[in-house]
């Protein structure tokens, strides 16, 4: 059975050019490399001085790792940045294996970070990629200092109109329900970035998402074991959780978790506020 999340070479080529046009806005020096795993090939993008800290950034669901076109070239000023496609996601990975559990996650990521002889690390994670970078923190001794950026799920259960928002354009690959669910993200009055909206229209046209694993809300037990000192950033309009408000009350129960919430903007904050978003990080990883 073939886990390709393009399943013909001219709908991944068509996919990988509005890639690359995504990327081109970094407006920084990249380089980019596959790493073979036991789930494929993954696709990692690098920048910054090889002698500065490790940064590992772990995209949205859908998104890809271009979506950090507003922060990696900041971030690359201090810190050496890599850029992860999560492997049976929208992006440049080549998936042969699903990952379909939370131990996957674990073995997946130590393998692209042996791979990377990075050990000691700071991480970043929005959305999804949120949440996979909590999950690999809590059976993970790599991670110096964890940020979450509105993590799905983690802190609060779901909103339900996101599942209408998502699934009419995973099932009908219509461009007008996947602008509905773009434009969604965002808050209102701020505007979405064209180019990387042509790549995510085509990762939903052409592409077809091979990552079987569901996130969830962590008990309690598991967060109190968590060791980084982690800073959660949520948007004040944020549209994926049931409750913004009792994800911040949930997160900020925890000594080792410092919440904020970003003004003007929604799920898509990294890109909304990114002076905002920028600081803030870099302000906590220093």
């Amino acid at each position: 059975m073939s886990y390709f999340v393009f399943k013909n070479e001219e709908k991944k080529r068509i996919y990988y050019e509005t890639y690359d046009r995504s990327l081109e806005q970094w407006k920084v020096k990249t380089e980019s490399f596959y790493i073979d795993t036991s789930f494929g090939k993954t696709h990692v993008i690098t920048c910054g001085s090889e002698d500065a800290p490790p940064l590992v950034l772990i995209h949205g669901m859908t998104v890809s790792s271009t979506m950090w076109f507003a922060n990696a070239s900041f971030w690359s000023q201090n810190f050496r940045v890599f850029a992860i496609d999560i492997i049976g996601d929208f992006g440049k990975s080549e998936c042969t294996k699903p990952i379909s559990s939370a131990e996957h996650i674990d073995v997946w990521l130590n393998e692209v970070l042996d791979a990377l002889q990075l050990n000691d690390i700071f991480l970043v994670g929005h959305s999804m990629g949120g949440w996979i970078s909590l999950q690999y923190s809590l059976h993970s001794d790599r991670v110096k200092k964890l940020v979450l950026l509105s993590p799905v799920m983690s802190f609060a259960s779901l909103n339900w109109k996101f599942p209408i928002k998502l699934f009419p354009s995973l099932w009908f690959r219509n461009s007008f329900f996947i602008r509905v669910l773009y434009n969604w993200m965002f808050a209102k009055g701020n505007e979405p970035d064209e180019i990387l909206y042509q790549q995510f229209l085509n990762g939903y046209k052409y592409g077809k998402i091979q990552l079987r694993i569901v996130p969830k809300v962590f008990d309690r037990k598991d967060i109190e074991r968590l060791k980084p000192e982690t800073l959660l950033l949520i948007g004040e309009q944020e549209v994926v959780y049931s409750s913004t408000k009792k994800a911040i009350e949930n997160a900020s129960g925890f000594p080792k978790i410092k919440t904020k919430l970003i003004p003007n903007c929604s799920h898509c904050l990294p890109a909304e506020q990114k002076d905002i978003v920028n600081e803030l990080v870099t302000e906590f990883l220093s």
